[in-house]
């Protein structure tokens, strides 16, 4: 028990030196460690450039919740209670579900969600994360649903007068990963362990 203990001790401590070495950088990364005797870490840098005014949130499971995104809003009752860093105190920034789902909205410059048809259902992207925490148990649940595309996101124009740009990356306790892009329009998925 000790060396398993140790050696535990030992890599997230090595996880997060190395990942203090790129506070420098002006960019958010998202990092993913799979270590021997089941060690899953994911770990965020927020290198954003104003204070985002994050504060912790808890919330149990059975929360009725909808889109923020006018008449058309995606509606869902939360499956799984989940803890989250919200970001302005709009959404969730990060967070991780009561079953051990990690999500993480990063930004991305060449997000572009497309336009709304005038069929599917709407969810604000400040939601995205959250949606994806209350719904899913695993990454794999998480990437066959999302595929399908239940929802156009949103995105609101920032004060700088640029739209939202963000990606969203999310992990499981098996060390299995994905990542959610909007690029001209079209979903892409990466998926994999690798």
């Amino acid at each position: 028990m000790g060396k398993f203990k140790n050696n535990n001790c030992m890599a997230l401590a090595t996880f997060c030196m190395v990942t203090s070495l790129f506070h420098p950088m002006e960019a958010c990364t998202r990092a993913l460690f799979v270590g021997s005797d089941s060690v899953i870490l994911t770990g965020r840098s927020m290198d954003w450039s104003e204070d985002m005014q994050s504060d912790l949130w808890v919330f149990p499971r059975g929360i009725k919740r909808e889109g923020a995104a006018g008449p058309r809003s995606i509606a869902w009752t939360s499956k799984f209670g989940s803890l989250i860093v919200s970001g302005y105190d709009v959404g969730a920034a990060d967070g991780m579900n009561e079953k051990g789902l990690v999500a993480n909205l990063l930004y991305l410059a060449e997000s572009d969600y497309g336009k709304p048809s005038g069929e599917t259902a709407l969810l604000s992207i400040s939601l995205w994360a959250q949606y994806v925490l209350d719904n899913f148990a695993t990454v794999n649940e998480a990437v066959d649903a999302l595929s399908k595309e239940p929802f156009t996101l949103l995105a609101p124009v920032l004060p700088n007068g640029s739209p939202a740009q963000l990606h969203l990356a999310i992990s499981d306790e098996t060390g299995d990963s994905a990542i959610f892009e909007y690029v001209e329009g079209k979903l892409v998925v990466h998926h994999g362990k690798q």
